[in-house]
């Protein structure tokens, strides 16, 4: 499977303007282990999805401004979102430096991704994160081949779940898809520990799906796993937890 996984992105790679531009391990052992050469891969599309009854998709726009702050080591990193609720202290208490961030409020969805994908096609950015609910699969493919211009990392953020449309697939151009609900806390009964989350791989080109429960540390960009779930059970949670950084 890693040879055919290798060979796969090779041909992917052939006629791309750009060299590999390796991967982005999370220093989170029991993620980075399903995904292919131990990390997210750079220069690609990455879906990530809100699930759950949290409505304003905070596991989610948490997940992906966690992904988005280690993105900006390697230049300025663009949020290109239609709503207007972004707060950037907020989003600089996760670790989003905010002159290495960039947010621009579209009109609207179809605005949004072609923005994002201007500036995929637009050489100097350490990543870009689009907002969109309703991308379809051509809208994906664009930005996948806009991704590949110059080696630039995309997210894709849906905060909300979305039921797919009449005759529409669940087909995507991500090479790997995230699904992020909301976990109770590991706090006692007299105290509220961390937020945690229920996050789910559950598609990893040349990888393997998992699912976790992962606790946050407020202030960072760092994530805990604190335990593997297999087959939607959640397993005894281990104390003795390993931080990300």
């Amino acid at each position: 499977m890693s040879a055919l996984a290798a060979l796969r992105e090779r041909l992917n790679r052939l006629g791309s303007a750009v060299e590999d531009p390796g991967v982005l391990p999370l220093a989170l052992p029991p993620i980075d282990d399903r995904l292919p050469r131990g990390g997210l891969a750079l220069g690609r599309l990455h879906r990530v999805a809100g699930t759950g009854d949290d409505p304003a998709g905070a596991p989610a726009t948490g997940f992906a401004a966690r992904l988005l702050a280690r993105l900006q080591r390697r230049g300025p990193v663009l949020w290109c979102a239609a709503a207007d609720d972004l707060y950037p202290p907020a989003l600089a208490a996760l670790g989003l430096m905010p002159d290495r961030l960039v947010l621009v409020r579209p009109r609207d969805e179809k605005g949004v991704l072609a923005v994002a994908e201007e500036a995929l096609r637009t050489k100097g950015f350490g990543a870009v994160l689009a907002e969109a609910a309703h991308a379809e699969l051509l809208a994906e493919r664009r930005l996948q081949l806009a991704c590949e211009s110059h080696g630039t990392t995309a997210l894709l953020l849906q905060r909300r779940p979305v039921a797919p449309r009449a005759g529409k697939t669940a087909a995507s151009a991500a090479v790997t898809r995230w699904a992020v609900a909301p976990a109770p806390s590991g706090g006692d009964a007299g105290w509220v520990g961390p937020a945690r989350w229920e996050l789910a791989l559950t598609h990893s080109r040349g990888g393997r799906p998992g699912r976790w429960i992962v606790e946050t540390e407020d202030g960072t960009d760092r994530l805990a796993v604190v335990a593997e779930l297999a087959d939607h059970a959640t397993e005894t949670l281990d104390p003795a937890r390993r931080l990300a950084g």
